[in-house]
């Protein structure tokens, strides 16, 4: 058979095979495939239909779109940086004033306002907005001589200070604001609080809340740290007299007393260490070494 279709038999062979019962049987097989006719195919016409076929498919399907890795990052990193440049170009510009310890300045503000800072403090406020919007951010004390004109606010994260043409200071360190007015009229608030000083009136905040009225002398008319380099601390802890200490001299002070419940009250020269510390400590008569190489004052015990 194999030989038969290969066409490799012999003329003989060709016409034994072809008259046997199996011979003829595969000869009415090739006649039958022989007569089949297959109808015309036109590749080119049938690959455009295909295509068509495909972009309606398309159409009505929702295309995603999977950017690679790289693209998302960028994409990520271009939000943020735009989130960045709004929030620069939108925020308030300061102007910073910051005092060392030991150092104090003396500020000019743009409506000819001064302001004396004293060490360890800083005061800053939005130059381009304050002709319009007189407000200055504090912390530490300073020392508020201002011009008549639109309302004056100081503001610190115990209270805010309101005047319209006045002088007054504003000792804001830890939880603690004190406020004394010098002339004209100042008014404090917080929250709820509100109080309106005059000449030789003063308030403490604690934390924010009304703590006690304090009493000033101002026959001098400004505090005895901008005239006389003097501390004037009333009815505060030695732990805040001995902050203070630090604050104005910047130096290292170690304890491991109990310095919260031992009050204090009193003054101290702000250009002579020795006796700003026989001063603060005197009254507890409390035992103490100091290190000028290192600035380290130990309290002995510890």
């Amino acid at each position: 058979l194999a030989k038969w279709l290969s066409g490799d038999l012999s003329p003989e062979e060709q016409s034994t095979f072809e008259a046997s019962p199996e011979g003829q049987e595969y000869l009415s097989i090739v006649a039958s495939v022989e007569k089949v006719t297959l109808p015309a195919y036109d590749v080119e016409a049938e690959l455009a239909k295909l295509k068509a076929k495909q972009n309606e498919a398309q159409k009505s399907e929702t295309k995603v779109i999977r950017f690679p890795s790289f693209l998302k990052y960028a994409a990520a990193a271009i939000l943020i940086l735009g989130a960045y440049l709004a929030y620069n170009l939108t925020r308030p510009v300061y102007e910073v004033y910051e005092t060392l310890a030991g150092q104090i300045e003396t500020i000019v503000l743009p409506d000819e306002s001064v302001v004396t800072l004293n060490a360890n403090s800083t005061l800053k406020f939005n130059p381009k907005k304050f002709s319009e919007n007189r407000v200055l951010l504090l912390e530490g004390e300073a020392f508020f001589e201002v011009t008549k004109g639109i309302n004056f606010e100081v503001v610190t994260d115990q209270g805010t200070i309101k005047v319209l043409g006045t002088s007054f200071n504003v000792w804001n360190r830890d939880e603690l604001l004190d406020v004394i007015c010098y002339t004209g009229k100042v008014n404090v608030s917080k929250k709820s609080y509100t109080q309106d000083l005059v000449p030789g009136d003063g308030v403490r905040l604690l934390n924010g809340t009304f703590n006690r009225a304090l009493t000033n002398p101002i026959s001098e008319g400004k505090p005895l740290w901008v005239t006389r380099a003097i501390t004037v601390l009333e009815s505060v802890t030695l732990r805040e007299a001995l902050n203070e200490l630090s604050h104005i001299y910047g130096i290292d002070i170690q304890s491991n007393q109990a310095l919260d419940v031992l009050p204090y009250t009193g003054t101290f020269p702000n250009d002579d260490l020795e006796t700003a510390i026989r001063q603060v400590l005197g009254p507890n008569d409390i035992e103490y070494t100091y290190n000028q190489t290192s600035k380290k004052l130990v309290l002995q015990g510890t």
